[in-house]
């Protein structure tokens, strides 16, 4: 086992969050869990935001939302191509199955726009982010899910550096490769 997935194991444990494969069941009763977006994709998109959280020194709270937003990003997908409205889909699964219920909710405000937004229109998410609470940690965990989703594109061999938002993402882009090939 690699040091990633001993700090993945760990950061599991102190959070208590599980991903729980049933999230991945679709509208279709297809099993997504071991799709391209399924468990092993949203472990190694949680280790990307979390780790990226603690080098760019988010508050705990939203970090907290971004492991919420990393865990829960895809599972409203309905097919693994072009799926532009799974994000709306992703966060409307999490109220529908009531993963939200013991979230704080300020906690669960940035989770579900950096969910809802994650795959859409940036300068909509821009716009709509001044209406949240705290705008500007709103747009970190927004920005945050994005790049960690992004480093997961190793997996489809069409990581484009050029769409990351953070310095420091672009310094994971190896790490990226490492955890792939340590949970692939």
């Amino acid at each position: 086992m690699g040091s990633t997935q001993h700090w993945l194991k760990d950061s599991v444990l102190r959070s208590g969050l599980v991903i729980d494969p049933a999230w991945f069941l679709r509208p279709d009763g297809v099993d997504a869990s071991r799709s391209i977006h399924g468990v092993a994709h949203t472990e190694r998109v949680r280790t990307h935001a979390l780790e990226l959280a603690e080098t760019l020194g988010f508050d705990a709270w939203e970090r907290e939302a971004l492991e919420y937003a990393a865990i829960w990003h895809d599972i409203g997908r309905t097919d693994d191509g072009a799926d532009y409205y799974h994000g709306a889909k992703s966060a409307g699964k999490v109220v529908g199955l009531g993963l939200h219920t013991e979230v704080d909710p300020f906690v669960l405000e940035s989770a579900l726009f950096a969910v809802t937004h994650h795959c859409g229109d940036e300068d909509h998410a821009l716009h709509q982010a001044r209406w949240f609470s705290d705008p500007d940690a709103t747009l970190r965990v927004f920005h945050a899910l994005k790049d960690a989703d992004i480093l997961d594109r190793v997996r489809l061999g069409d990581l484009d550096p050029a769409y990351l938002y953070f310095g420091q993402s672009h310094e994971r882009i190896e790490t990226a490769w490492q955890l792939l090939r340590e949970m692939p």
